[in-house]
């Protein structure tokens, strides 16, 4: 046993050591820049500091969405503007997204489909479409496994590439712990498979050759959990920690507070390592305003049938500052057909009129 565990270790260090990182500024985050939840570090490893599943929650955990019981759809676009005149021939980008969650009786489907595009300079991640699609399950009331598939196009007036890869995915519901309520912990490996790789891009060092974003073998680890928990005001910490194919740190905060489990402010930071280190980054929070409130649809019998003519709704907005002098404005919408269903069954031993 320890000898092979020497020989996966060793391995590992030397394709590190032979793997030069730098992928482009912002290429951990491809997929994560088009929502408000997304950007402000709601969409975490753990399901968020305070939880919430929906489609584009395969994007971090294939396994988040294994105890959602409605139909979910999301959507969601990014406005980006760049400062800096001089350097960017267009200082206009943006990223969309789009998915849906479908609960089935032996798991849980979930198809996602985003689009980034990036020409700036500190930002340099040029144009793709990504899809995913997931399935995850339930093994027992606390533990969760999922599996995903991705892969998308990317191009850019120089070059074109595609990528085709895996994602795996588990969560663990551990309830009380300490101060906590509803602590969770959850982890997965992303990107296992073949990523973008056009070399032409400016990477975080712009004096290398720029390699594979999002990077292959990124593994994610996470915690979070209620530490304020009362009628009227909920507050949820988290914390993920990432390891993109071991070259590189990735450390990312989640605070949320709700309000009467209708008014929403989410705030997150991020620390990048080799950003740091290549001084492109910036500690200013993003932050994230989210409403959620339940309307009535009349007269649709189809709606009806499928106990959707009573639904949810989540409307959101956010803010976050990228790269300095890149900025991005966020709105997003999500619907959850039908409602949360939080009674426990009611079983009757005897019928009273007998």
């Amino acid at each position: 046993m320890k000898k092979l565990l020497f020989t996966l270790f060793a391995a590992t260090m030397l394709f590190s050591a032979a793997y030069s990182y730098n992928p482009p500024a912002g290429g951990e985050d491809l997929t994560l820049m088009a929502s408000p939840a997304n950007i402000s570090g709601a969409n975490s490893v753990t399901g968020g500091a305070l939880f919430n599943a929906g489609a584009d929650s395969i994007l971090v955990n294939p396994a988040l969405t294994a105890s959602e019981q409605r139909v979910n759809l999301t959507a969601g676009y990014t406005f980006l503007y760049s400062t800096e005149k001089d350097k960017n021939d267009k200082q206009i980008g943006g990223s969309f997204q789009t998915g849906i969650l479908i609960p089935f009786k032996l798991y849980i489907f979930s198809g996602y489909m985003n689009g980034t595009f990036s020409p700036l300079w500190e930002m340099h991640l040029g144009n793709s479409l990504n899809f995913k699609a997931g399935l995850s399950k339930e093994i027992t009331d606390k533990l969760s496994v999922g599996l995903g598939a991705g892969g998308g196009y990317a191009w850019t007036k120089w070059d074109k590439d595609w990528s085709l890869y895996a994602d795996l995915g588990a969560l663990y519901k551990v309830g009380n712990l300490g101060p906590f309520s509803d602590f969770r912990i959850g982890a997965s490996a992303l990107n296992l498979g073949k990523m973008y790789s056009d070399a032409k891009r400016i990477g975080i060092d712009e004096k290398k050759v720029n390699t594979q974003f999002p990077t292959l073998v990124t593994l994610k680890a996470g915690a979070a959990g209620t530490i304020i928990n009362t009628e009227v005001v909920k507050l949820g910490l988290g914390l993920d920690l990432s390891t993109p194919c071991f070259q590189n740190f990735i450390a990312e905060m989640n605070a949320q507070l709700a309000i009467k489990d209708a008014f929403y402010v989410s705030v997150g930071e991020k620390f990048n390592m080799a950003e740091v280190i290549q001084k492109k980054y910036n500690f200013i929070p993003s932050v994230a305003f989210l409403f959620k409130f339940s309307f009535d649809v009349k007269n649709n019998q189809y709606l009806e049938e499928n106990g959707w003519s009573r639904s949810e709704m989540t409307v959101s907005a956010g803010y976050k500052n990228l790269y300095k002098t890149v900025h991005g404005i966020s709105a997003g919408v999500d619907i959850d057909l039908g409602m949360a269903d939080n009674e426990a069954p009611k079983i009757t031993v005897w019928d009273e009129k007998e």
